[in-house]
């Protein structure tokens, strides 16, 4: 009798309001839980979205017709969900959408292969609710007038409710905004903030056209000069042996210190999504003026002006990013993807470039300076080595999870462990020239490995943690560019420990080749005496605001994580990160 009673209550229509009302506020009731909210920001969260949907549900007699109309907010309401799986708090981020235009889909068959049992569980929520509103829309079952009274004075209720809370909110704390913390309509601003990042980027061409970084040389070497630039990919500091970690990921790298490489101890990334961190890596700008960058020029046409001749080698497919504009300055670009210019890529390990490098170097004898973009340790780990370098194992990884966290580092610490091999190579290269060479390696950002208790993984979360902050990152000078610029080498040596960004490697990588220009800080190069330390480190935020780093949304256990690993920051002014 109690099944027959319940199956007849959702045939009912208002069964199917409840229902939509419950999945459509499940991804606040979530957020409640994962995010820093003060009270009165969980009410305000819950209350103004709930007060929204109780009286767009009861707008119809039958409310399936509306329901289906805000399709587009279960498709935000199921992938914010999956965000939070992913992640483990934090709303669907500008640098989300972004990544939904510039990551290819062998990347994102990747992930999406990982992120399963979050698919899973949105399709049991929201396909049973698309199911119940196309059956409300057909049936000729009515919402009694009665019931959409009750619920238009509950939606009444809750947005009074709703009201007073984001008043305390904004008055407990200024920086609080229905933009910023409310949900979906935090989604929504940040889609516009994305399409707008995209026209600009779309627009570069444009806008950067006239610009000229006026570089001279103020030192030449006797004889061939070649530079090489590196960017990394995914590589964090701590995995790597030759800033600390227990296993030996860089055995040949750590030999070679003391022999020309000097690695660089506390470099911090100013931004951990992939389209803003390598921008900052080739280009003048910083945290504090990113907005600059799209009428600016990288460092290769910087290079090109100072008699250089360029060649950028990359290992990623073109993403439609300002990457692929800075990588069209130079005089020529090698894709090793067999699938050039396509979304879908094979995976290809970074070695493979190295035969380009080679043919490169050997085939004239102009100073050449040369950018290699590599896919370093970009997940899916064990996709970025040979197997000849599964030094640690077992490393098959099938899915990423707690139990699997093992298997999870041990691919990851492989990849370095290659990256290590590779890096050696380049070196070799470089040494066998007996030309005036030397290289810059710098990851764009780090990566979580379910290192605490939080289980975060991966990167380009809206809010980072010390694993995706802290980059690898090392120089290398041969014996002949030792010889010919001591000033510049012991400079290095004196600075290598100081605390720094990645927005450091531009100039210090044009001041390496003794390039000057009104956009090459000197005090903000590794090779430069006067080079300036500073603890307001700054970071990028999601919306392009430049914060201290320790005041991105770093939790104890981050903290924790910089003390061990002895980076500097200003203590005294680390802020409380409620809303």
């Amino acid at each position: 009798m109690m099944l027959k009673k319940t199956g007849r209550f959702f045939r009912k229509q208002e069964a199917t309001v409840y229902a939509y009302v419950f999945a459509m506020l499940l991804p606040n009731l979530i957020l409640a839980c994962t995010e820093p909210y003060s009270w009165s920001t969980i009410l305000a969260s819950l209350m103004l979205p709930a007060a929204f949907y109780m009286a767009v549900s009861v707008a119809r007699p039958r409310p399936g017709i509306v329901m289906l109309c805000t399709l587009p907010l279960m498709v935000l309401n199921a992938f914010q969900i999956v965000i939070l799986y992913l992640f483990g708090g934090s709303i669907i981020a500008v640098d989300m959408f972004t990544n939904l235009f510039t990551t290819n889909v062998s990347e994102a068959g990747e992930l999406l292969s990982n992120l399963w049992p979050a698919i899973v569980f949105v399709c049991i929520i929201y396909l049973p609710i698309l199911a119940l509103s196309i059956r409300s829309s057909l049936i000729k079952d009515r919402l009694s007038s009665m019931f959409r009274r009750k619920m238009i004075y509950g939606a009444l209720c809750a947005l009074v409710v709703g009201g007073v809370a984001t008043v305390i909110s904004a008055v407990v704390r200024p920086d609080f905004g229905i933009r910023q913390q409310i949900f979906p309509v935090n989604v929504i601003y940040n889609i516009r903030l994305s399409l707008d990042r995209w026209k600009q980027s779309e627009a570069y061409p444009e806008t950067s056209k006239n610009f000229t970084f006026n570089a001279v040389r103020t030192a030449r070497a006797e004889g061939r000069e070649i530079y090489v630039m590196v960017i990394g990919e995914a590589s964090r500091a701590t995995s790597w042996s030759l800033f600390g970690y227990e296993r030996e990921t860089t055995p040949r790298l750590s030999q070679r210190v003391g022999s020309g490489l000097v690695p660089f101890d506390d470099v911090l990334t100013q931004s951990n999504a992939t389209h803003k961190s390598v921008p900052v890596l080739l280009s003048p700008v910083s945290a504090l003026n990113f907005d600059e960058i799209y009428g600016e020029k990288s460092i290769i046409t910087a290079f090109k002006e100072a008699g250089f001749r360029t060649l950028f080698i990359s290992n990623q497919v073109p993403n439609r990013s300002l990457i692929d504009y800075f990588s069209a300055e130079a005089d020529r670009r090698i894709d090793i993807s067999p699938r050039e210019g396509q979304l879908y890529t094979d995976n290809r390990p970074d070695g493979e470039m190295l035969p380009y490098l080679r043919d490169a170097i050997l085939s004239t004898e102009e100073n050449l300076f040369i950018v290699l973009h590599t896919y370093g340790s970009h997940f899916d780990y064990t996709k970025r080595y040979p197997h000849d370098f599964a030094k640690f194992t077992p490393d098959h990884l099938m899915s990423v999870s707690k139990e699997n966290r093992e298997m999870l580092r041990n691919s990851y610490d492989n990849s370095v462990y290659y990256t290590d091999y590779v890096l050696d190579q380049i070196i070799q290269l470089l040494d066998s020239t007996k030309a005036c060479t030397a290289l810059y390696y710098c990851a764009d950002h780090g990566e979580d490995l379910m290192d605490d208790r939080r289980e975060r993984f991966l990167h380009a979360s809206p809010t980072p943690t010390y694993y995706q902050l802290h980059v690898a990152a090392l120089a290398w000078f041969s014996e002949q560019y030792r010889s010919q610029f001591p000033d510049k080498y012991e400079a290095v040596l004196g600075n290598c420990s100081r605390p720094a960004t990645t927005a450091c490697m531009f100039h210090s990588v044009a001041d390496m080749a003794s390039i000057e220009s009104p956009y090459v800080d000197s005090t903000r190069s590794f090779s430069c005496p006067g080079f300036q330390q500073s603890l307001r480190r700054m970071y990028l935020t999601d919306h392009n605001t430049p914060v201290e780093f320790y005041n991105s949304g770093l939790q104890p256990e981050d903290f924790e994580a910089l003390d061990r690993y002895h980076i500097e920051y200003d203590k005294n002014h680390v802020h409380d990160i409620r809303y």
